[in-house]
């Protein structure tokens, strides 16, 4: 089923599988961005055998309408996952979201009065602290051919991120880190999404490796300690967050189990989705069995 939750941000659109009645507890899937879309998520309702799954567009990007840029925040965001989670009138759900969607996952299980309602939380190469992206962004492209490092600095330092030596180097960088698969990304390229591009620029910035919009002194990092229920953390081998990274952040939530996808990077849904859904299945289900609790307290 597809369609449109109006609201007092726009409209939203999303996408939803599987039966109200279902017997487990929903999953709610977020995209990255800010300002991305949920095109690549559609494998996720392999899940739907057992339970609903949903998925929708972050307001202001891909199918869902325009935002007024006073509205490019956090809060926004947070807000409007409120409003779907009542006009679906989900009682209890799992939430789950990669890069950016672990952001905004983390945020609204912080800011939520009704935190109770989540059975758990999946984070999937999440951005918890700009300053520990940047740094891991900074050691990889350290990595890079010593010509492409150069252009990189170059460009950030006069503010040249919109000549076509640095989207090369880009390119180059995302070939590594962001998506290793070639047809998928080149399927990315072709999804336009100008309005959601605006947002990403706004929050984040010109690229994935350097944060100078309103998320440049995000950092979460210090809220992990306080999740008290189960929580996974995935991420791929050569991601763009880094796996030793996000080991340490899973170290800091109590109840958590750490997955390294071997040969996916950042993109992991749009290289690997079947791994990937399957520690999903594999993680909902040792939720639900509350195997997971024991297999933490022994």
């Amino acid at each position: 089923e597809m369609a449109f939750i109006e609201h007092r941000f726009g409209k939203t659109f999303f996408e939803k599988r599987g039966r109200k009645r279902a017997s487990k507890a929903p999953l709610i899937f977020l995209h990255g961005g800010p300002g991305g879309h949920s095109r690549f998520l559609k494998d996720l309702f392999f899940l739907s055998d057992k339970r609903q799954v949903f998925i929708y567009d972050q307001i202001g990007g891909g199918r869902s309408t325009a935002l007024s840029q006073k509205f490019w925040n956090i809060q926004t965001f947070v807000k409007e996952l409120d409003i779907l989670v009542r006009a679906w009138e989900l009682e209890h759900f799992h939430l789950m979201g990669g890069s950016w969607a672990a952001t905004l996952a983390l945020e609204y299980f912080s800011r939520s009065r009704k935190s109770e309602q989540i059975k758990s939380l999946g984070f999937q190469s999440p951005m918890f602290s700009a300053k520990d992206w940047q740094e891991d962004a900074n050691f990889l492209i350290k990595k890079m051919p010593k010509k492409e490092q150069k252009i990189i600095q170059y460009c950030h330092e006069i503010g040249a991120t919109d000549s076509k030596v640095y989207q090369d180097a880009v390119s180059s960088y995302y070939a590594r880190h962001v998506c290793r698969n070639k047809s998928a990304s080149k399927r990315m390229e072709k999804i336009k999404n100008e309005k959601g591009n605006l947002i990403y620029q706004h929050m984040w910035g010109a690229s994935e490796f350097w944060a100078t919009g309103t998320l440049k002194d995000y950092d979460g990092v210090n809220k992990l300690q306080s999740i008290k229920i189960p929580t996974l953390f995935l991420c791929g081998e050569h991601d763009e967050a880094r796996p030793s990274t996000i080991k340490r952040y899973s170290e800091l939530a109590p109840i958590s189990r750490f997955f390294e996808i071997k040969n996916a990077s950042h993109a992991i849904m749009a290289e690997n989705s079947k791994l990937m859904t399957k520690k999903i299945r594999c993680f909902l289900k040792d939720v639900e069995n509350e195997d997971f609790c024991r297999a933490r307290r022994n």
